[in-house]
């Protein structure tokens, strides 16, 4: 690495007009008040591919170096590595520095580059957050990637719902962010804004295919704390499932349900607060809710179709003495006697038992339901805030 401290420079150019020297001075101060102690970094063999304020020929580093020193807008410049036929070098005046434009700093096996020390030199932006100089003061500011945040973003948000509160436009947008679950970071496409469950950030946690037994009532997967195919966090809604780390590891205070049928997304909300929705389903204890059949119906629209006694809903909505009839890990369960011990209809998500043990989200309904016999298989989609 070569250092050109700018104090030694000036002895060896005792013809340059004042005026010229009053510039410099003028633009050094701008740095800061002692820049005459700092210096010009060079790094071999690399080029920066910025917006430039001057090109020269010149014959060796210090004349490009008082080239740049003399315009106060060039923060850098590249040289030639290798003399031209007439003996001279190609010199680059460049408006900005690597710091600011990390992308476009690149090996380049023609040019070296040079650039003044900056309060960015010690790289203290964390986690691929950008450094950005102020000269004047000395001082920096880091553009931190979406999902961190802090003075070197080095903090990073835990659910959609804190990316959401540090968003000065609110809107309605989905946007993939980098969240902290589990102690690990994670990318998960946010729900910003109502897309049918209210407004704020929603945090995806699971996406289900009734037609597929991955998220029945039975499997391992609602009472475990392993993940799912996590690129199926990054989709929306679509028909990929998953199970992200955000099932054990984000609280909250809302649950938005959805389940689409023909491309239709139907939603409900569930007010409930909880550190996770590990915490109301893996112990396999049942939990109420109040929401009523009416709306558990909503989600399935005009077809929806419940036995009209029991109406047991909420999490872990099962038969306890009778396991092979009707039960979900979030929904409700009907029947047609005046009790909740052999229940044949069911809407929900991580659905089993009868009357189709291979249905895990959806409707199922036998035995004189209210609305007709239905089987009826649906994308299920669970968000948190």
């Amino acid at each position: 690495m070569f250092s050109l401290p700018f104090f030694q420079l000036l002895p060896l150019f005792p013809a340059i007009p004042n005026a010229v020297f009053a510039q410099m001075e003028e633009f050094t101060t701008m740095y800061h008040h002692s820049l005459r102690q700092d210096v010009f970094i060079k790094e071999e063999y690399h080029y920066l591919n910025v917006p430039k304020v001057g090109t020269f020929t010149v014959y060796d580093s210090l004349d490009c170096t008082f080239e740049c020193l003399g315009n106060p807008s060039c923060l850098s410049f590249n040289l030639a590595a290798y003399k031209g036929a007439d003996g001279k070098l190609w010199c680059e005046l460049l408006s900005s520095e690597k710091y600011s434009n990390p992308e476009e700093y690149k090996r380049n096996e023609s040019f070296h580059h040079f650039s003044i020390k900056t309060p960015c030199m010690s790289s203290p932006c964390q986690d691929g957050g950008t450094c950005v100089a102020n000269y004047k003061y000395h001082s920096f500011e880091c553009r931190c990637k979406e999902g961190f945040y802090g003075e070197f973003c080095e903090k990073v948000a835990k659910s959609c719902q804190d990316v959401y509160n540090r968003l000065t436009e609110k809107f309605n947008v989905t946007q993939l962010v980098t969240l902290l679950l589990d102690s690990k970071l994670v990318s998960v496409l946010c729900h910003f804004g109502n897309f049918g469950c209210g407004d704020g950030g929603w945090t995806p946690v699971m996406k289900m295919d009734g037609n597929k037994q991955t998220f029945y009532y039975e499997t391992a997967f609602w009472s475990n704390k392993e993940t799912f195919n996590l690129d199926g966090g990054k989709t929306g809604f679509d028909s990929q499932e998953t199970k992200l780390p955000s099932y054990w590891n984000t609280s909250f205070s809302k649950i938005c349900l959805g389940m689409k049928i023909n491309n239709q997304i139907r939603f409900i909300v569930i007010n409930k607060q909880a550190n996770s929705l590990y915490s109301l389903i893996a112990d396999g204890q049942y939990r109420y809710t109040s929401l009523g059949r009416d709306t558990w119906k909503s989600l399935i629209g005009s077809e929806a179709s419940l036995q009209l006694n029991c109406n047991k809903e909420g999490f872990n909505a099962a038969v306890s003495d009778s396991p092979d009839y009707s039960k979900a890990r979030i929904g409700i369960i009907g029947n047609y006697e005046n009790d909740c011990r052999t229940c044949d209809s069911r809407i929900g998500f991580g659905t089993g038992g009868y009357p189709d043990n291979n249905s895990s989200c959806g409707n199922e309904a036998k035995h004189f339901p209210d609305n007709a016999e239905k089987h009826i298989k649906t994308m299920g989609y669970i968000l948190v805030q």
